[in-house]
């Protein structure tokens, strides 16, 4: 007789999927907002250099 997989296995897999993809969201988020800081800090940076030019 085959043995099949458990049920329990499958939800552990569907959890740790889960998991995964809470992590690559959170972890695009956190991109996200470092890019924007950046971003705004160099148009700080900019704003900076054009009123020193004046």
């Amino acid at each position: 007789m085959a043995s099949t997989p458990s049920k329990d296995y499958k939800r552990l897999e569907r959890e740790q999927k889960k998991r995964d993809k809470r992590m690559a969201r959170e972890e695009a988020k956190a991109e996200k907002l470092r890019v924007a800081e950046e971003a705004k800090v160099k148009a700080a940076e900019e704003a900076e250099t054009e009123t020193e030019e004046e």
